[in-house]
């Protein structure tokens, strides 16, 4: 999968998510922070992934970390895939997509 198949399939991944998530901030003082990890771990869930609650959040805010820092959508999504056992990129993107979606919708990479 080309780079630019792997950016649109993150898009496409947090625009389904769009409907599920809050707006983001990183802040962890943010008031709204359990509500959106709340939501997050829901949308997660309902995805079908084998993670728990915690451990998803961590990847979530530690993949929009590197994605900020970065800005590379590559590297985020070999982010997650390393620090899971998923082997299908539909999986790696489509959490990569929920945890931009809920965490750091201002890093989503433009088509």
């Amino acid at each position: 999968m080309s780079t630019k198949q792997i950016v649109v399939a993150m898009i496409v991944a947090a625009a389904t998510a769009g409907a599920l998530a809050a707006p983001a901030s990183a802040d962890p003082a943010d008031p709204d922070a359990a509500q959106r990890d709340e939501v997050f771990t829901k949308a997660v869930r309902d995805g079908g992934f084998r993670i728990s609650a915690d451990a998803a959040v961590d990847l979530g805010h530690s993949t929009c970390d590197l994605l900020k820092r970065t800005g590379s959508v590559q590297d985020a999504l070999y982010h997650i895939k390393n620090a899971t056992d998923w082997t299908k990129m539909d999986d790696i993107t489509k959490f990569g997509g929920l945890a931009v979606q809920a965490y750091c919708p201002t890093a989503m990479p433009k088509q």
